[in-house]
């Protein structure tokens, strides 16, 4: 993301007098300034610094990456400022600008951060002006720290709806690098509030509960939709709009606040939202449904955190209530595609929705597209675990899992690529199953990672090409 900043006079000289004394010995040196929260509710960008000249007039001067820090005062934003770069020729803001279409123009501020396509085009356009700041530029787009939030509970369950958001995109064969486009909330997160959504942290913010960014109108476009369309944009893919408006009620019953995102690649379309209702300190963790409309398979995925302060293991015991909920809800859901699996539908490995995924609780969270290190059992195999003996090596005999003493398990990669080529996950799933599991997750109080994947499948060549690059 870009975002513009113009100097005040004793804030250019202020900067002047950083320089001098920093960078004649090469010491790395920061920023701090504040402005109006309302055009900074995003903070991390690549930052134009704009000093005014003795012709009164606003030119860049520098760039540097900006961080959003904690408000200063209630309609105040401070921000702070790193790898700040000097520009040998200055340029001129209004020439910079100049180059904008109309409809960026639209979307323009004078100081703040800019729209997706706004800062895209600020930004082709300053490499054009300034090609030696090309390096400058890759330099400080790369420079993303980790979010390290400690043990905020809070924060732990936007570390699952994360590594959930990851996985439905793994599981739909995907890469999306904008997912490691992300902004943490600067303010501190409280455990017994609603945690923020991550797909809100994910590149340009939008509104809650709208879907998409309309698209820009040509003079022969249309004007005159239906009243029901007239909020929506225009998709190719009829079948996608259908399942949106589906999804979209689904949610809306439960939550009146979902984000929303959509990706294509290879000629397919995936819709993910993310969707919770309880504070942190009521939450009982993650679900992740992921439906496959073309092949009309469900996963079901449920999260479970191994407790670090015992060795990274998980006991049954200690989560016995909610567990046995749990279980007799995956058990339900895996009996009712077990009845409705015909011999024509399509053959898997194992045709059971459910699954349980037991993973690590995070205090640092990365600015990629790592997912968190997990083990991925069925619901059937995961209870015969609980029965085996070489899990009953906690004190007193007591069962745990562990990657200590799981004899087998599945993977982030070998899961998702399992999920990917449809060798696990029912067949022949109605939606209206899908919509019993939506109402099920938020009636046990948990987070909600909720995807849905339409469109053929990918050609060999372009699934293997993107095999080579994920390696």
């Amino acid at each position: 993301m870009v975002a513009i900043i113009k100097c005040r006079e004793d804030e250019d000289e202020y900067l002047k007098f950083l320089e001098e004394l920093h960078q004649s010995r090469r010491h790395d040196w920061e920023w701090s300034f504040t402005r109006g929260r309302a055009l900074w509710a995003k903070g991390r960008h690549l930052l134009l610094i704009a000093s005014i000249g003795v012709d009164g007039r606003f030119a860049v001067t520098r760039v540097g990456k900006s961080v959003r820090r904690r408000g200063a005062r209630d309609q105040d934003q401070q921000l702070r400022v790193t790898h700040v770069r000097r520009l040998s020729r200055r340029i001129p803001l209004a020439e910079l600008l100049d180059g904008l279409t109309a409809a960026q123009r639209r979307h323009l501020v004078e100081e703040g951060h800019q729209s997706k396509g706004t800062g895209e085009a600020i930004r082709a356009r300053l490499l054009r002006l300034r090609p030696e700041l090309t390096e400058a530029v890759q330099l400080i787009e790369g420079a993303i720290d980790s979010w390290d939030f400690g043990e905020s509970r809070s924060a732990q369950e936007v570390a699952l709806q994360r590594d959930a958001t990851l996985g439905v995109a793994r599981m739909a064969g995907m890469q999306a690098p904008q997912l490691a486009e992300w902004d943490p909330p600067a303010e501190e997160l409280y455990d017994d509030t609603v945690p923020p959504l991550f797909l809100d942290m994910v590149g340009a913010a939008r509104h809650p509960d709208q879907l998409f960014d309309p698209p820009e109108q040509s003079p022969g476009d249309p004007s005159d939709r239906s009243d029901m369309m007239s909020n929506q944009p225009a998709l190719e893919d009829h079948l996608i709009m259908h399942d949106t408006r589906v999804m979209h009620g689904w949610l809306s019953e439960e939550t009146s606040h979902v984000a929303w995102r959509k990706f294509r690649e290879h000629g397919r379309t995936l819709l993910v939202a993310n969707a919770n209702r309880i504070p942190a300190e009521h939450a009982l963790g993650c679900d992740i449904i992921f439906y496959n409309v073309t092949r009309h398979s469900l996963v079901l995925v449920q999260y479970k955190k191994l407790n670090a302060a015992r060795g990274g293991f998980y006991y049954p015991d200690s989560d016995r209530k909610n567990l046995t909920k749990e279980l007799l809800r995956m058990r339900s859901l895996d009996r009712y595609a077990a009845r409705y699996t015909g011999p024509a539908d399509e053959q898997r490995l194992d045709p059971s929705p459910s699954w349980i995924k037991l993973c690590h609780p995070r205090s640092v969270l990365p600015h990629t597209t790592e997912m968190i290190h997990g083990m991925y059992f069925s619901r059937r195999q995961f209870e015969s675990l609980r029965d085996d003996a070489r899990l009953k090596d906690g004190r007193g005999g007591a069962v745990r899992f562990g990657y200590k003493n799981v004899p087998t398990y599945l993977d982030n990669t070998l899961f998702t690529r399992l999920v990917e080529t449809g060798q696990i996950g029912t067949t022949g799933t109605s939606t209206d199953l899908v919509r019993q599991q939506v109402i099920r997750s938020f009636r046990g109080q948990r987070n909600l990672v909720l995807a849905t994947l339409s469109g053929e499948e990918a050609p060999q060549a372009a699934r293997n090409a993107q095999r080579r690059q994920a390696r």
